[in-house]
């Protein structure tokens, strides 16, 4: 740590060498007056390299007549827009224009709101693609007063990638809309002379002068604000926090994952999402987050519209998605769209990133954990693009230097690739498909907690996608998925009892997608998904030649869902929106197989077996059909406040058994079936939303809900889920509840940025049967083993200078419940423990604070390659914080153990790069 600190002084004293007594540098009095009035700054840093000024600023006075005297003495000058003052470096200011050019005396200029005037040409020859005047449809379909389509792409300049999320808006009237991840947006103009305004993050602002004759189509190229280095002002995004309906929605992109400090060198989308509100990470060695109460199996993952069953690497420090293959992800927790289902809490929709159409570029990282490379670009003139990336660790290093840790000197290592191909045949048709494979495998130096040993585990992934425009209406994707997540554990300590068991599940999907846009006012979405998955619950084999044991097999099963799907959004006024929907899930059970029969009025027990029914391939043993309601609005209050309520059903029809004290991946999934029931959940959010601009920009929001969940999926005491044949009899089925309010204040301009995020939240669940042994805790409600009440977060991030900046993120969580010995007894001469009510108490509350540290090299355009040094440190106070706790009888004695995972903090270093 002392060496991390003195690099920090020395980078801080080199940048500040050159300052004398009798001056400041340049860049400091800009930024005080940054802190001290409205004004915005944009120029290129290296300006102001060795400039060092003596005036004194005023701030009870007019800042622009002290600026100018600030300058006298530089090459520098500047020009005024708004509450931005750009800089300019040794170039003349021209406050009046000079003309170039005339314009004929016989055409005639027609206002935005008169008549169209077809005689009217252009007659000059060198004017800019802004001051053009475009034609868009036909002339000859011209009518005054009526309205037209206007449709088309927002593409960055350069490469050709789309621009999501862009603000695409007429003002007289004022009309506006949003691009989708594709680009796309599609206005209802009224016909004439219209100024087209578009914006968007990062990106420069820019217009078209249209003259709408008849619906047609307009392309528009953005340029990347390489010059406003030192904010970014996320307008758009403040403005769907209030307009939107959609409430319950976190965007994510590469920007956000830059201000999170790295965990063990690497950026992570999913670790920054559990730094949002409502979003509860459980902690180190965990594979699963919980949103809403809900269990970590009810969170639908889809990388490119197709599932990823297994979302992490390293015992669940990593995520499997690539960060520089991105281009960022929706994550929804309330009024979750129609066109999404199969989980009850959440949808990550994450997007691969769309190639470089322009020219080759590509990212890559070094680091004492994992190194990765991504490329990108054309194949060849106007052929399709790629991207391909990968990954690769070498962790054995870090997890040696872990002390009092399970995971110290143990193997641990993955890898992971992606890939993607992009195609745009014509205006209308576009094509692409992008893969994944993933592999991890670790070995444990003991068998003491899970008595296994070695474990691996992989992830397929190919999805093939086709989007077609067939009028400025109506637009369609059509998509095929495949897949495929498969596990093994296996013992090899003794080699008479050394076998393998491997495990999977695997889903192939169609789909179809359609998007009907009406006007500014209606809008359609349909579609239709049919799905088929499979899941192999288990697969023993010996290994060895000395092994004694048998060869045995659980029975595989195998469903398909059927779900058609309609939405509207409509939005009357201004300030009154309104989205409804329904999904049809139609979930059929399919053969081979057999289905034990038991006793009437027995408990679902082997000893009450009574019959089997025997189903022949594809036959259908069960069906389960429920329609799937969502409902959210949005009123505004004034121009930057809003409430939104929403209510939405959601079902699922695979689970996950998950082994919640275990580090390792030894859950198995399942499929709904005669005697499990597909777990179903009606959920109601209610949210206030307000934004604050000015010098400090503020998103502020707070939302309450309330859910309740039939058939929530528990365990029986003492059930053996490991190749259990019998399923059904170890597992219980009762009543959830959960309920909680998030606030969030988030602030995302200015040289301080962050968020800070409080949850309450309660989960809790009742498992009441007519048996003994289905009844839990007297059949009253009890926290589930997920349950954190409080839990507090916050992103700080503090730019020094526009290359050093430092990250602070603090997290404190409520303790899991957790359940406790309270006697033992003997039974056959063996010693055995008495344990309290069902999660009646709770492990060590969680703490931690992570530090990172940006180095970035120059900001000049045109380098071979731009770089920056990333520092961090995980776990900064060295907090031990607690995973699980188990329990044995030793000598007569009960001994409690606690485990933790990373109880020291853990520094890297890494050297990233784009070129």
């Amino acid at each position: 740590m002392r060496y991390l600190i003195l690099i920090l002084f020395l980078a801080v004293a080199q940048l500040g060498a050159a300052q004398t007594p009798d001056s400041v540098r340049l860049d400091m009095v800009l930024a005080e007056i940054e802190s001290h009035t409205d004004y915005e700054f944009s120029y290129r840093s290296e300006w102001l390299n060795g400039i060092y000024v003596s005036s004194k600023v005023d701030y009870s006075q007019p800042i622009v007549p002290q600026l100018d005297q600030v300058l006298v003495n530089t090459v520098l000058t500047f020009y005024i827009m708004g509450n931005q003052i750009v800089l300019l470096n040794n170039q003349e200011i021209v406050t009046e224009p000079v003309f170039v050019q005339s314009i004929n005396s016989k055409q005639e200029v027609v206002p935005e709101d008169e008549d169209v005037v077809f005689s009217r040409e252009q007659s000059g020859q060198d004017l800019s693609l802004e001051e053009t005047l475009l034609d868009v449809g036909n002339r000859k379909l011209y009518e005054k007063g009526k309205r037209s389509t206007l449709a088309g792409y927002v593409r960055e300049s350069g490469n050709g990638t789309p621009v999501q999320d862009a603000y695409v808006y007429i003002e007289s009237p004022f009309i506006g809309t949003t691009t989708d991840a594709e680009g796309f947006y599609s206005l209802n103009v009224p016909n004439g002379k219209r100024t087209l305004l578009i914006q968007s993050v990062n990106m420069k602002n820019t217009h078209r002068r249209l003259m709408m004759y008849s619906d047609g189509r307009l392309d528009v190229d953005m340029a990347v604000d390489v010059i406003a280095l030192n904010s970014v002002v996320v307008s758009a995004e403040r403005e769907a926090n209030t307009k939107s309906p959609q409430m319950g929605l976190t965007k994510i992109s590469p920007e956000n994952m830059k201000i999170v400090p790295a965990l063990l060198g690497e950026k992570d989308l999913v670790r920054v999402a559990t730094t949002t509100a409502g979003v509860q990470f459980l902690g180190e060695g965990s594979a699963g987050i919980n949103i809403r109460g809900g269990k970590a199996d009810q969170n639908l993952f889809l990388f490119d519209g197709t599932p990823v069953y297994n979302t992490n690497h390293f015992f669940g420090f990593f995520s499997v998605f690539n960060a520089d293959a991105l281009s960022g992800m929706n994550l929804y927790k309330s009024a979750i769209p129609a066109e999404y289902g199969g989980r009850l809490s959440s949808v990550f929709d994450i997007k691969s990133k769309e190639p470089n159409k322009e020219k080759y570029s590509g990212s890559g990282g070094i680091g004492p954990v994992t190194s990765k490379l991504m490329v990108e670009g054309p194949t060849f003139k106007n052929g399709p693009t790629f991207m391909v990336g990968g990954r690769a660790t070498y962790s054995d290093y870090v997890l040696n230097k872990i002390k009092n840790s399970p995971l110290k000197n143990n193997d641990v290592s993955f890898y992971d690739l992606v890939g993607k191909l992009d195609y745009e045949i014509n205006d209308k048709n576009s094509v692409s498909v992008s893969g994944y494979y993933s592999k991890d495998r670790f070995q444990l130096s003991s068998d003491t907690l899970l008595s296994y040993t070695d474990f691996s585990y992989s992830n397929k992934l190919l999805t093939a996608n086709w989007r077609h425009v067939f009028n400025d209406k109506l637009q369609a994707d059509f998509q095929a998925g495949m897949s495929q997540y498969d596990y093994d554990i296996g013992y090899d300590v003794l080699p008479t009892q050394a076998f393998r068991i491997d495990y999977g599940v695997k889903e192939n999907h169609l789909s179809a997608k359609f998007d009907y846009y009406v006007n500014e006012k209606l809008n359609y979405k349909f579609g239709m998904q049919v799905k088929h998955t499979s899941v192999t619950p288990g697969i023993k084999s010996p290994t060895g030649s000395e092994s004694l044991v048998d060869k045995d097999r659980v029975p595989d099963e195998q469903g398909v869902e059927l779900a058609p799907y309609a939405s509207a959004l409509y939005s009357p006024t201004d300030k009154l929106s309104v989205e409804g929907g329904v999904r049809l899930s139609m979930f059929a059970v399919l053969g081979p197989g057999e289905v034990n029969e038991y006793a009437p009025n027995q408990p679902i027990d082997q000893n009450y077996v009574i019959g089997t029914d025997t189903y022949g391939k594809n036959e259908i043993v069960k069906t389960y059909i429920g329609p799937e309601y969502r409902l959210s609005s949005r009123y505004s209050l004034t121009e930057t406040s809003s409430v939104k309520a929403s209510y939405n059903r959601t079902r699922q029809n695979i689970h996950l058994l998950l082994n919640s004290s275990s580090i390792a991946p030894t859950d198995m999934w399942r499929l709904s079936g005669p005697y499990i029931k597909p777990q179903i959940s009606d959920q109601v959010s209610l949210g206030y939303y307000r934004n604050i601009y000015g010098k400090h920009a503020l998103e502020m929001s707070a939302e309450v809900y309330y859910k309740h969940i039939q058939n929530l999926l528990d365990f029986k005491v003492g059930a053996d889920l490991q190749f259990n044949k019998h399923i059904e009899t170890d597992l219980l089925q009762g009543t959830g509840k959960s309920y909680g309010i998030e606030l969030s204040l988030k602030k995302s301009s200015g040289w301080l940025t962050g968020w800070i995020n409080y949850t309450y939240s309660r989960s809790l669940i009742q498992l009441d049967g007519d048996f003994p042994d289905e009844i839990i805790n007297g059949g009253e409600f009890f926290p589930t083993g997920y349950d954190k009440p409080h839990y507090l977060n916050s992103v700080t991030n503090y730019k020094f200078t526009r290359r050093l900046t430092m990250t602070v993120n603090f997290v404190y969580a409520t303790g899991v419940p957790t359940t406790y010995p309270t006697g033992k007894y003997t039974f056959q001469g063996s010693e055995n423990l008495l344990y309290s009510d069902r999660n009646s108490y709770r492990i060590p509350d969680y703490f931690r604070v992570d530090l990172g540290i940006n180095i970035e090299g120059n900001h000049k355009i045109k380098k071979l390659a731009h770089s920056y040094w990333s520092f961090s440190v995980y776990n900064l106070l060295g907090r031990d914080n607690v995973y699980s706790t188990f329990f044995r009888v030793e000598d007569g004695e009960v001994k409690g153990y606690k485990m933790t995972v990373f109880p020291s903090p853990i520094p890297t270093i890494t050297y990233n790069f784009t070129f």
